[in-house]
Order: C-alpha cells, then sequence, then structure tokens
C-alpha cells in the first residue's frame, strides 16, 4: 500500500509517497529521486518502489518543486530548494525509521544532480548512506540544453522556454546559469553505483567516463544498448538488479566499462 505524506519546510511543501514490505519487516529504507520532468509516481519511481518493498525495504518517493502534486510554482524550482527539499526528506525517513542505519538512495538524471550536490548535507545525516545514480546529469546545464535542442546564446535570447513532461513548466535563463555556477565534477568521499546508458542520446559518455575516474572507489556499469530512460528490453531489469546487490553488499558482478 502506498501512503501520502505532505512535509513542509520554509517556503517548501514536499508532496511524498510511502510504501513498506507487506509483512512490515524493514531492513533498509530507499529513498527514490525522480530526474527533470518527472515525479514521485513516474513508471521509474514506481517500479522502483514495487521493487524494493519485495526485499525488506520501505520505499519514501517525493516531488521537486513544480513537478508531480507539488504546486506549479515555477519560481519555487531552483537548484538549492531542490537539494533543501531532498535534505528535508531525508532527515524525516531517517527520523521515521530509527531502526534502520543504512540510508539508501537510488536518483535519476537531474534527481542524481541534486544528490551529489547535497551529499555533504547528507552524510552528517546519522548512519550511512548508500548511492546509486542512474544516467547521472554529471553536466547538467549541458544536459538541459540536449534535452531542449537549444544553445545557451538562443535560450539567453528567449529568457524561459517550457518543458513538456508529465505537466509543462517554466525553466528560465537565470534557472541555467544556476546549473553552470553548481558543478558537481568532483571527487566524493563515498563509493557510488554509476549506471549509465550505453546509448544515452543526453548524457556524453566522455563526462561519464571522467566521473568515474574522479571518483575512484565507485563502480560504473553501462547497460548495453540502454538509451536514456532504459526503455529496452531487460534494460531495466539490469538497473533493479544492481541497484538490490548494491543496496545490500555496495558491489556488484558487472565490470567496469574499458
Amino acid at each position: 500500500m502506498v501512503k501520502s505524506v505532505l512535509l513542509s519546510q520554509w517556503n517548501l511543501r514536499i508532496p511524498c509517497k510511502v510504501s513498506e514490505p507487506e509483512d512490515g519487516l524493514i531492513q533498509r529504507v530507499v529513498l527514490g529521486v525522480h530526474g527533470l520532468g518527472g515525479s514521485a509516481m513516474d513508471d521509474i519511481q514506481t517500479s522502483l518502489a514495487e521493487e524494493m518493498n519485495l526485499f525488506y525495504s520501505a520505499v519514501v518517493r517525493f516531488d521537486f518543486p513544480a513537478h508531480g502534486e507539488n504546486p506549479m510554482d515555477d519560481s519555487a524550482f531552483t537548484v538549492r530548494n531542490c537539494v533543501d527539499t531532498l535534505i528535508t526528506v531525508s532527515r524525516w525517513a531517517k527520523e521515521q525509521y530509527p531502526q534502520v542505519t543504512d540510508l539508501c538512495i537510488f536518483a535519476t538524471g537531474f534527481g542524481a544532480y541534486i544528490t551529489l550536490l547535497a551529499l555533504e548535507e547528507l552524510l552528517e545525516l546519522p548512519g550511512q548512506v548508500k548511492l546509486v545514480v542512474q544516467t547521472p546529469s554529471v553536466r547538467m546545464d549541458e544536459t538541459l540544453l540536449a534535452m531542449t535542442r537549444m544553445t545557451a546564446d538562443s535560450l539567453f535570447a528567449l529568457d524561459q522556454i517550457t518543458i513538456h513532461a508529465q505537466r509543462p513548466f517554466e525553466l528560465s535563463y537565470s534557472f541555467y546559469e544556476d546549473l553552470q555556477a553548481n558543478s558537481v565534477m568532483t571527487d566524493y568521499p563515498i563509493p557510488m553505483l554509476i549506471l549509465q546508458g550505453e546509448k544515452d542520446d543526453y548524457i556524453r559518455m566522455a563526462d561519464i567516463q571522467l566521473f568515474r575516474q574522479m571518483n575512484e572507489q565507485s563502480k560504473l556499469v553501462i547497460i548495453p544498448g540502454a538509451s536514456h530512460r532504459f526503455l529496452e528490453d531487460g534494460a531495466w531489469d539490469m538497473v533493479l538488479d544492481l541497484t538490490r546487490d548494491w543496496f545490500e553488499f555496495e558491489q556488484v558482478l558487472c565490470c567496469d566499462w574499458e
């Protein structure tokens, strides 16, 4: 059963979806962090929750500002507000399940970018953070241009554009500048599992490989034939299998792309 929870922090309203194993046995908490234009109830997050519930995990999903069930207030959709949203949900999850040591995070695309920006603050919470980033937008400013098929100059000239996803919302040139000012291309103090589609048409493989080189503790797995959303036969099943292994053992059986 999926339970709706509404959190608030300062000026933020955070709709969440919480699901637990049917037998009530909870060994870990998993946070699902959606991508740009996604939501707590998109196919990726819903499938993740269903799978993780089978393996003794409580799953907490939430909507970033201007996404999903959040109010359509485009001015609230800033990098800092997204980071604060993730931190607020993480603290609530730790308080809700104090008996669980690990906070496991599955973050995709833009959500992975926000998670990396928030990681220093997340590591201040009690317990261990285990992180899986799927198609992480490690150069989110360039990913935004690729997704909208625009150049920085054309975005500057228009000042704002409409993203047509699960629901339309506005992005301004100042948001693009915000992305440029907040880089995640650095090394991090914990290992992470990086899952990348071999045929991703938004995120360059060279950027992913460079990010992996900066994070020697981490594991990079390239999913053969997979595009950005992993819709190809067997691709998503592989993502789920690898994610379970990482949350359970912090290791996988596949090898890095060479």
